[in-house]
């Protein structure tokens, strides 16, 4: 499990999730904005996609982690974008 692997792993979640509530992002960019001025992500949409992201990430390679504890929490905008949860990932887990 590496950096690419996990960012398409959240990458391939936020698409799934954009396409359940009918959302258009913008995908074709490098950083996808979620729940910011910039983002598409309303608060229902960001539960769904990290509860989503944290169960493909035990199904996909074993790893239990919560995206809402206190430690994620305590970051600045750590729901900002694709990229700023890939980081949050990374750090839970190392």
């Amino acid at each position: 499990m590496n950096n690419t692997t996990i960012l398409n792993l959240i990458n391939k979640t936020i698409q799934k999730v954009s396409t359940e509530f009918d959302v258009e992002i913008n995908s074709d960019k490098e950083k996808i904005y979620l729940y910011t001025e910039k983002g598409t992500f309303d608060s229902m949409m960001l539960v769904v996609l990290l509860a989503e992201i944290e169960e493909a990430l035990l199904i996909n390679f074993s790893v239990e982690i919560s995206l809402t504890s206190d430690r994620a929490m305590s970051k600045s905008s750590p729901f900002e974008s694709n990229l700023s949860i890939l980081d949050l990932v990374l750090e839970i887990i190392s």
